[in-house]
């Protein structure tokens, strides 16, 4: 399993370690022998020795000035130092240079033996670790969506979170946005009929996801219990979350032809995760009680709110029915009328963006659809209770 490679220019004592001891014992199958530095240099690249007995003063190259060279290609590679009594001072530069070991001439079988020994136990640890690393790696997007889904239960404690992060090599930094991703099953959005399967579904939509994601290298998602696709962006500002979002509803609605509804949220402090977690899973879960026109149309407002002239009427002509009919069935399903729901969902996107302190108040009314900052900072003084440059500073100041 392992290879030898003995440097060493007396060749009484070269022989003496080939035959020192029984090296099969130690699992050391294949040995070689070089009389000088250059030589053991070229044998050791085309070997690749796993332990080099290694004399410190050979002619042409030596010892110390080896090892340098092969460490470059042979970094997991064990040196053991032979050396004179007179030698000292170099073995000690030698252990400098990553040596595991040195034995001083004449060599001592039963040191030598029990230096291999250990040097072999040091290899095998090390393989073991290697093959460990390489299982977590061909493993890891299994581990990673497991632990995913067992941090957003809020049974981890948070040394528990942390050391699976490191372990996992997942990194949160900045601000996190969160996106919950839910296929309505059984209402299709009228684009052509086609059967999908629960798994097609939710692996095409975790593509198309990664895909429009594919600027941020650090995105971790994951399909929860209850077939929701949870998605984490580190260091994305609302407004790049809101557009995504509605990129990844468009390509996934137009893909599938079915209906896609999406809840977001940001936050600071990755181990609130959960908490942010919960609170959009309950808001997609209200979803489930709607028929579905008047689903189709709550999906169709969340999804167009920024658009200054959506209206009843449009929404109507989206579900086909009348505007009278829709506007009660969306009073009696959603508790208030087209226009309250409308400027809740387009206040709410605008607590969202409000909190991006590079965005002005006039910018984020436009953004959620509303032509003038006037009419803006009127309706969302109605539902809020303050003005939206009050809730600004607010959130400025916890901040």
């Amino acid at each position: 399993m392992w290879k030898l490679l003995i440097a060493e220019d007396e060749t009484t004592i070269r022989k003496g370690l080939r035959f020192a001891a029984d090296w099969e014992a130690y699992a050391i199958h294949k040995i070689e022998e070089a009389e000088d530095g250059e030589i053991a240099l070229e044998m050791a690249s085309e070997l690749k020795p796993h332990i080099l007995f290694v004399d410190i003063n050979m002619p042409f190259l030596n010892g110390l000035e080896l090892m340098e060279q092969l460490r470059k290609n042979l970094p997991d590679a064990i040196f053991i130092v032979i050396s004179g009594y007179d030698e000292f001072g170099y073995a000690q530069q030698a252990l400098k240079l990553g040596a595991f070991d040195y034995i001083i001439k004449p060599v001592n079988k039963d040191e030598l033996k029990k230096t291999v020994k250990r040097a072999v136990e040091h290899l095998e640890k090390n393989s073991r670790s290697k093959r460990l690393a390489l299982q977590l790696e061909g493993n890891k997007p299994l581990l990673k969506e497991k632990f995913l889904q067992n941090w957003s239960t809020g049974l981890l404690s948070a040394e528990e979170v942390n050391e699976q992060l490191q372990l996992l090599g997942i990194e949160f930094e900045g601000n996190i946005g969160m996106s919950v991703f839910k296929v309505v099953r059984g209402i299709d959005d009228g684009g052509a009929e086609r059967y999908w399967s629960d798994s097609l579904i939710i692996f095409s939509l975790k593509n198309i996801i990664k895909h429009i994601l594919n600027a941020y290298p650090n995105v971790e998602l994951f399909e929860d219990q209850s077939g929701n696709i949870v998605v984490l962006v580190p260091d994305v500002n609302m407004e790049q979350l809101l557009t995504q979002n509605r990129e990844i509803k468009e390509s996934a609605e137009k893909f599938l032809s079915k209906v896609i509804v999406c809840g977001e949220n940001m936050f600071h402090d990755y181990l609130s995760f959960p908490q942010h977690y919960t609170r959009l899973i309950t808001e997609i879960k209200a979803f489930k009680s709607l028929s579905p026109m008047v689903l189709l149309a709550k999906n169709y407002i969340d999804q167009h709110y920024y658009e200054h002239s959506i209206s009843l009427k449009e929404v109507a002509g989206i579900v086909q029915v009348s505007p009278t009919y829709l506007s009660k069935q969306i009073k009696n399903e959603l508790g208030v009328s087209f226009i309250h729901y409308l400027t809740k969902v387009r206040i709410n996107k605008a607590l969202l963006l409000i909190k991006d302190p590079y965005l002005k108040i006039y910018e984020v009314a436009d953004m959620v659809g509303y032509s003038t900052q006037h009419y803006f900072c009127s309706a969302f003084k109605k539902v809020v209770g303050i003005s939206p440059m009050v809730y600004k500073s607010g959130v400025k100041s916890n901040d």
